[in-house]
């Protein structure tokens, strides 16, 4: 495991320590959420990317346009 440091002034300090208490856990824990949180979308965005350039733009439109259509429908089903 590598380390990496980060410098930040007093007042970062106090808030991140803040925030690690308040969801109960460390700030090392809080900052290894967030680097695994940035490096899934920049993941996501890679595949996504990647999707666009082979994918099929009527096909994607027609999806985007059933899903859209089952989310309405359920939300009138469930009256919100």
């Amino acid at each position: 495991m590598k380390t990496i440091p980060y410098r930040c002034d007093g007042a970062k300090h106090k808030a991140l320590l803040g925030v690690a208490q308040s969801c109960g856990t460390s700030v090392q824990r809080l900052f290894d959420n967030f680097v695994t949180h940035v490096i899934a979308e920049r993941q996501a965005e890679a595949r996504f990317l990647l999707r666009q350039q082979r994918g099929n733009p009527a096909r994607g439109r027609q999806l985007l346009a059933e899903i859209r259509q089952r989310h309405s429908a359920a939300k009138e089903g469930t009256g919100t």
